[in-house]
C-alpha cells in the first residue's frame, strides 16, 4: 500500500506521498506479535496488542491522506476515498471469509456451524465486532472461539473509515479551515473515546473491547501524530535527528515490552482495553513520530525496521493477519481440544500461514488493489453488492444447517439414575435436552438472573425450595454450584427447606489461600468476603459448597492434596460454626465439549466418552473428604452416578449430561435429586 508521508516542517504545508519503510516494518512487528501470540509462543500471550499497533498506523495514514486533501482542495472526495478503502480490504477479506466458511463446513462439528455462519454473515456486512460485543464474547480467554473472530478489528477500522472523513470535513469547515483547531478537535475526540473505554471496560468488557466508540481513540492517536510532527521539529530545533532517534527506540521498546508484560496470563491481571492499552498505542505513536520528525538514519529504529525480512512481512501483513487465525482455530476444532494447541503445533501452523498469506497477497490482494479504470468505477457497487450476496447466502445456509435434527432415528427410552449409570452409545431421537438446546439448559437459577456476573461483588441472593420454611439451606459457589441448584431445589421442596443461593461466575467459595485474591476475577475476593460476612451474620442451618475444580496431573497429586487440605480447612474456619457445612464433589471435566463431539458422531458416541481417571482430580477429592472427616463437616460424592468404574459417557439413558466441557445440564441435575437427597439425608436430619 502506498503510504502518505508526513507533514512538512511548516505547519501549513501539505503532505506529499511517499513510502515509509519504518511503518512497513512496524506492520511486520504488529503482525508477528499477533500471530505468535495466537500460536501460543510462551511469553507472548500479550501479542494481541499487535492489533493496537495496526490501529495507530491506520489512524495516522488515513488522517495524513485526508488532511492532504483538505489542504489542497478544501474538501474530501468521499467517493474516491471509499473506493480506495474497498479495493484495499474487500478482495482479500472476502476471499478468506469464503474459504473459512468452506473449511468450517468440512471440518468443524455440525453443532458449531450455525454460530460460525452467523459470524460470517455479520463479517460480510462489516459488523462482526458488533455481533461479538452483543454476544459478550471473551476475546482474551473465551473457549471455542469463532474462526472469524479476528475480523472484529476490520469491523472497527471500516466503521472508523466510514465516519472519520465526515468528522474531519465537518470540523474543518466549522473551524474555518484552521489546522490548529482541527488538530485540537482530533485530540479531544481521542480523549473522549479513551474516557469511554475506561468507563465501559470494568462493567462491560466485551463492549469496550469490540466497539468503535471505545476503540476509536487508538486510531485517533495516530491522527494526533500527524499534527504533532511540525511542533516536535520546532521544539527539538537542531537536535531533531538525535532526539527523534531516542524517541523511536523508546517507542519500539514500549510496544514489544507491552506484549511481553501482558503475556503471562493475557486479560487476567490487567484490564484490557484500559490504561494498559496506552503502552502499545503511545509506543507506536512514538515510533511513527520519530520517523516523521527526521530521526538520524544511522541510529534510528527505522534502520532496524527497514531490514528485508520485516519489509516483506509488512507487505503481506494484512493477508497474514487474515489467514493465520482460521488456520489455528479450525485445526483446534478438528482435533477437539479444550486446551490450547500445543506450542509446537501452533508455531508450525503459524509458519504455514506465511506462504498462504504470500499467495493471497500475490493472487488477490495486490492485483485487485492496484487495478484501475472501469474496475475502479465499479468498486462502490461491488463493495455493497458482494458482501450483501454473501451475507444472504450465509444466512440461508444457517437455516439449512439449523434444520439438521442432530440425532439418530433410535430412541433410548426413560432415563434410570443408577450407580453405575447406563450409558447410551448413540444420540437418541428422544434426547433431552437436544444437542442444539444444551447450552440453554441451565436451570431456573440462571433464567431468574441469580448468577452473579464476573464484574460484580455484591452478593446476589435468590430463594428456591419451600420459601416460607424457617429451615435454611444455602448454596455457595461458582457456576458449577449453579448447576447443582436444580437438584437442590427438588430436595428442598421435598423436605420443606428454604434454599438460598449465592453463586458467581468464575468465583469459587472454596479457594486455595494462595489464590484467595484471584486476579482472573477482580471482584471475586470482595464477593466471597461479602457472602461469608452475610452467612456469619445469618447463620443458616446448612451451607452447601461446590465448585469447578478440574482435573489435575497425577504426577503432582501429593502437593495438590496437601495444598487443598489447607484450603478446605481455611474455608471451614471462615464459615459460621453453628452451620452444618457440606461439600459436594465436583462433576467430570471433558477435554472438549460433549455436545459438539456428539453432533459429529450421532451413531457411535464412544469417541466422545473419556476415561474416568482423567475426568476428576482424585487429589482434591481426597483432600475434601479428609478435611470433612477432620472437621466433622459433610462430604457428598455422586461421581458413581456420572461414570462407570472406567468410563464417563456424555449420554445416560435419553438424557444429555453436559452442556459443555464441564457443566452438567439442568435436566440431568433434576434427575439426580433423589440420589442427592439420599446422600444429604444424614446431614439434613442431624441436630
Amino acid at each position: 500500500m502506498t503510504a502518505v508521508s508526513v507533514l512538512a516542517t511548516r505547519p501549513s504545508a501539505a503532505v506529499s506521498s511517499g513510502f515509509r519503510s519504518d511503518i512497513q516494518g512496524l506492520r511486520a512487528v504488529a503482525v508477528m506479535l499477533v500471530v505468535l501470540g495466537h500460536a501460543g509462543v510462551p511469553g507472548l500471550g500479550g501479542g494481541y496488542i499487535g492489533v493496537d499497533v495496526f490501529f495507530v498506523i491506520s489512524g495516522y495514514l488515513i488522517t495524513c491522506h485526508l488532511l492532504t486533501e483538505l489542504e489542497r482542495h478544501g474538501r474530501i472526495r468521499l467517493g474516491r476515498f471509499y473506493v480506495r478503502r474497498a479495493r484495499r480490504i474487500l478482495p482479500a477479506a472476502l476471499a478468506v471469509l469464503v474459504l473459512t466458511v468452506v473449511a468450517s463446513l468440512a471440518l468443524v462439528p455440525p453443532l458449531r456451524l450455525p454460530e460460525i455462519l452467523k459470524d460470517a454473515a455479520a463479517t460480510a456486512l462489516w459488523v462482526p465486532n458488533v455481533r461479538f460485543a452483543i454476544d459478550k464474547t471473551d476475546y482474551l480467554s473465551g473457549s471455542a472461539p469463532s474462526p472469524l473472530q479476528h475480523y472484529w478489528s476490520l469491523g472497527v477500522e471500516e466503521q472508523f473509515y466510514l465516519f472519520w472523513p465526515l468528522l474531519l470535513l465537518l470540523i474543518f469547515v466549522l473551524a474555518r479551515r484552521s489546522k490548529r483547531m482541527l488538530g485540537l478537535a482530533v485530540a479531544v475526540l481521542a480523549v473522549l473515546s479513551f474516557a469511554a473505554c475506561l468507563l465501559v471496560s470494568p462493567v462491560a468488557q466485551p463492549v469496550a473491547f469490540f466497539s468503535l466508540p471505545t476503540r476509536a481513540w487508538e486510531l485517533a492517536v495516530g491522527g494526533v501524530v500527524v499534527f504533532l510532527v511540525p511542533l516536535a521539529r520546532r521544539l527539538a530545533g537542531g537536535h531533531a535527528a538525535p532526539l527523534a532517534g531516542v524517541v523511536g527506540w523508546i517507542g519500539l521498546a514500549a510496544t514489544i515490552g507491552g506484549a511481553l508484560l501482558l503475556g503471562t496470563e493475557p486479560g487476567t491481571e490487567t484490564a484490557y482495553p484500559g490504561v494498559a492499552t496506552l503502552v502499545p498505542v503511545l509506543g507506536t505513536a512514538l515510533v511513527i513520530l520519530a520517523g516523521s520528525a527526521g530521526a538520524a538514519p544511522g541510529r534510528s529504529v527505522g534502520r532496524l525496521l527497514a531490514v528485508r525480512p520485516l519489509q516483506y512481512l509488512g507487505r503481506i501483513s494484512f493477508s497474514l493477519y487474515l489467514v493465520h487465525w482460521p488456520l489455528l482455530v479450525v485445526a483446534h476444532e478438528r482435533l477437539g481440544l479444550a486446551t490450547p494447541l500445543p506450542s509446537w503445533l501452533g508455531v508450525a501452523l503459524a509458519l504455514v500461514a506465511v506462504p498462504l498469506a504470500a499467495a493471497l497477497y500475490a493472487g488477490v490482494e495486490s492485483p485487485l488493489r492496484l487495478s484501475s479504470g472501469s474496475s475502479a468505477r465499479s468498486t462502490p457497487l461491488l463493495a455493497v453488492a458482494i458482501p450483501t450476496v454473501i451475507a444472504v447466502a450465509l444466512l440461508a445456509t444457517v437455516l439449512v444447517v439449523e434444520s439438521n435434527p442432530l440425532r439418530s432415528n433410535r430412541a433410548a427410552g426413560p432415563t434410570a439414575i443408577t450407580a453405575p449409570p447406563t450409558a447410551t452409545d448413540f444420540v437418541p431421537r428422544d434426547l433431552a435436552p437436544t444437542l442444539a438446546g444444551a447450552a440453554a439448559d441451565t436451570g431456573a437459577l440462571y433464567k431468574r438472573g441469580c448468577q452473579q456476573t464476573l464484574g460484580e461483588s455484591e452478593p446476589l441472593r435468590c430463594t428456591f425450595g419451600d420459601r416460607g420454611s424457617p429451615v435454611v439451606m444455602v448454596l455457595f459457589g461458582d457456576s458449577h454450584a449453579g448447576r447443582w441448584a436444580s437438584a437442590l431445589d427438588e430436595v428442598a421442596r421435598a423436605r420443606g427447606i428454604r434454599l438460598e443461593t449465592y453463586t458467581k461466575s468464575g468465583c469459587r467459595s472454596e479457594e486455595r489461600d494462595s489464590l484467595w485474591d484471584d486476579p482472573a476475577n477482580r471482584s471475586c475476593t470482595q464477593w466471597r468476603k461479602n457472602v461469608v460476612a452475610r452467612l456469619s451474620l445469618e447463620k443458616p442451618d446448612v451451607i452447601v459448597l461446590t465448585n469447578h475444580l478440574g482435573p489435575t496431573s497425577p504426577s503432582n497429586d501429593g502437593a495438590v492434596q496437601a495444598d487443598w487440605e489447607r484450603a478446605a480447612t481455611s474455608t471451614m474456619e471462615r464459615l459460621p460454626a453453628a452451620s452444618r457445612v457440606i461439600t459436594i464433589a465436583d462433576t467430570p471435566q471433558f477435554p472438549a465439549s460433549p455436545p459438539d463431539c456428539l453432533s459429529a458422531h450421532l451413531a457411535d458416541t464412544s469417541t466422545c466418552s473419556i476415561p474416568r481417571e482423567t475426568a476428576f482430580s482424585t487429589a482434591i477429592s481426597s483432600a475434601q473428604s479428609t478435611v470433612a472427616a477432620r472437621t466433622g463437616s459433610g462430604f457428598v460424592d455422586l461421581s458413581d452416578f456420572f461414570c462407570s468404574p472406567t468410563t464417563c459417557a456424555p449420554i445416560i439413558g435419553s438424557t444429555l449430561v453436559y452442556s459443555d466441557e464441564h457443566h452438567m445440564t439442568a435436566t440431568f441435575s433434576r434427575l439426580l435429586a433423589p440420589a442427592l437427597d439420599a446422600a444429604l439425608a444424614p446431614y439434613l436430619s442431624a441436630g
